[in-house]
């Protein structure tokens, strides 16, 4: 489904991510080029100017909001386009990613890093899933952690590491599945109290 915006003319959302505390982490839309421009202009220009401060996404039957997005800082955000073949159904188009750089790196200093996977061909491998999970704790832990640690450990503390924005006020919308990963202070006190008690071994 494709969603317009009430703020700009003639651009078609298909996905977008918000961050916990709803402003835009990602947004995936569809323009001719003169609106994607405009698009990137508005988000960068002072209100005076002619510049947004959010995004309001429309039901394409209803024309009803289906989310309003404030932005934020738009210096954080970046941004990745591809043209579509000339021969498409819709003529020539160009396909944009605005994104929030944390989406790409990890931060081994807040502990916390994105996953996001596609809703429909993805969100239930729940063995892929897992493993792309672990793979980011791994990356995040102040401490090294061993293969067969992620099953005991994911069963122990998966509810307080990994929340699903899903269930969130501020859940995502179109095909992406979004999740936060994040260790808490205490994350590698837990895994030291484990090895004591036998729940994890180093064997």
């Amino acid at each position: 489904m494709l969603y317009p915006i009430k703020e700009l003319q003639d651009i078609f959302v298909d996905a977008c991510v918000r961050a916990p505390d709803g402003e835009l982490a990602l947004v995936s839309a569809f323009g001719r080029d003169g609106a994607v421009q405009q698009l990137y202009a508005s988000l960068h220009l002072g209100v005076q100017e002619g510049g947004i401060r959010q995004l309001t996404l429309l039901d394409p039957h209803s024309s009803q909001p289906v989310a309003v997005i404030p932005v934020g800082d738009p210096r954080r955000l970046d941004k990745y386009s591809g043209r579509l073949p000339k021969d498409n159904l819709f003529g020539n188009l160009v396909h944009t990613w605005i994104y929030d750089e944390l989406l790409l790196n990890p931060s081994k200093a807040a502990g916390s890093a994105w996953l996001l996977i596609d809703r429909d061909t993805q969100a239930h491998d729940d063995g892929s899933l897992q493993a792309r999970v672990w793979s980011l704790i791994e990356h995040l832990s102040p401490i090294p952690l061993l293969p067969p640690w992620r099953t005991p450990v994911l069963d122990a503390l998966g509810a307080q590491l990994v929340s699903h924005l899903g269930n969130t006020p501020y859940a995502p919308v179109g095909r992406i599945h979004a999740s936060r990963v994040t260790l808490p202070d205490t994350f590698g006190k837990a895994i030291s109290d484990f090895v004591s008690s036998g729940t994890l071994t180093l064997d």
